[in-house]
């Protein structure tokens, strides 16, 4: 993979440097940074979810597409019966 340099101020890198030690098992910056970016999609994918969920009209289209693609299974399992429990 190609390699680039990106400016930073060094207080940045000192607080990225040591989310990287203290959070994430001293892994490099460079994947850090990756996971961080990766928590902030999620947190997007999230509050979207959020703003579906306040939107009732919308929340129940969505409710019921999801329904209808369950259905395409045709394994016979209705809402949480698929998942496996201990």
């Amino acid at each position: 993979m190609t390699m680039t340099t990106i400016k930073v101020r060094s207080d940045i890198r000192d607080r990225l440097a040591r989310v990287a030690t203290e959070d994430l098992g001293g892994v490099t910056l460079d994947t850090a940074l990756e996971a961080l970016l990766l928590e902030h999609h999620k947190a997007q994918i999230l509050a979207a979810y959020d703003r579906l969920k306040n939107d009732p009209e919308a929340w129940a289209a969505y409710t019921a597409e999801q329904d209808e693609w369950d259905g395409t299974a045709s394994d016979g399992l209705t809402g949480d019966a698929w998942k496996i429990t201990q």
